[in-house]
């Protein structure tokens, strides 16, 4: 499993755009082979702040991904005026696990 954090910033003016490009991003990626997880969110305290969680069965279905329409669309399409934070990437075998029940 390959597990990706990408985290940027857009530029006020420009959310809107970036919301409706991440939700063709994720329906189109949703359509290949291979991934776990892809969502995008944004940071509670600061709005213009994106976080793309990505998690893939393979390298080689993240490199299918980087060479499919919907990774060159996104950046091809992605607004001016924002930065990126910060980028951050795992990989290695994942396991069930079952989290500690909550204490009232």
């Amino acid at each position: 499993m390959i597990l990706i954090e990408l985290v940027f910033d857009v530029a006020p003016d420009r959310r809107d755009d970036v919301v409706a490009l991440a939700a063709r991003t994720t329906r189109a990626t949703h359509q290949e082979k291979g991934w776990v997880l892809y969502r995008f969110s944004t940071d509670i305290e600061l709005p213009n702040r994106f976080v793309l969680t990505e998690l893939w069965e393979s390298e080689e279905s993240l490199k299918a991904h980087f060479t499919g329409q919907a990774f060159r669309s996104f950046f091809a399409e992605l607004p001016p005026g924002g930065s990126f934070v910060s980028s951050k990437s795992w990989q290695g075998p994942l396991a069930d696990y079952t989290p500690p029940t909550p204490s009232a």
